[in-house]
């Protein structure tokens, strides 16, 4: 039976090592569909939008390092990733004390959405967005620009 155990708790391992955190995996996939349901025009919090617990938001611009990343957010983690690819990417980071809740990294027009903001949102400040369309994806737009 403990060989059994051991057994079950290799692979998964495995399975996250090559496949990823399935927690942010999920959350990714909810935060779009949750994104891309909003209606142009919309008044929106992030607080009302995302659908997991999340304490703080980031994004990083282009060529971040994950060294910087950590530096940022506080903690390593295996689900930070850094943005060497290229400008015009979606980087965003969900975070719950000191585990990556949601690991966005792409171009809008590939995962349907943007969410656009200066450096972090906390939850707790419940900051305003506007939801606007683009030709091919939703964007979330800070309402007015608070500086933390």
């Amino acid at each position: 039976m403990k060989k059994k155990i051991a057994w079950a708790v290799a692979f998964i391992a495995m399975c996250i090592a090559v496949f990823g955190n399935p927690v942010v995996k999920i959350n990714n996939h909810r935060l779009k569909k949750a994104v891309t349901a909003l209606d142009e025009g919309q008044t929106v919090t992030l607080n009302e939008v995302v659908p997991f617990e999340w304490d703080v938001v980031y994004t990083f611009s282009p060529y971040t390092s994950e060294e910087e990343i950590e530096k940022v957010i506080g903690f390593k983690s295996r689900d930070i990733v850094a943005n060497n690819v290229n400008e015009g990417m979606t980087h965003l980071i969900f975070t719950k004390g000191e585990k990556v809740q949601a690991a966005v990294l792409g171009y809008p027009s590939k995962l349907g959405y943007r969410i656009d903001f200066f450096k972090k949102v906390n939850y707790e400040r419940n900051i305003p967005f506007t939801v606007a369309e683009k030709n091919d994806f939703t964007e979330l737009l800070q309402a007015e620009v608070i500086v933390d």
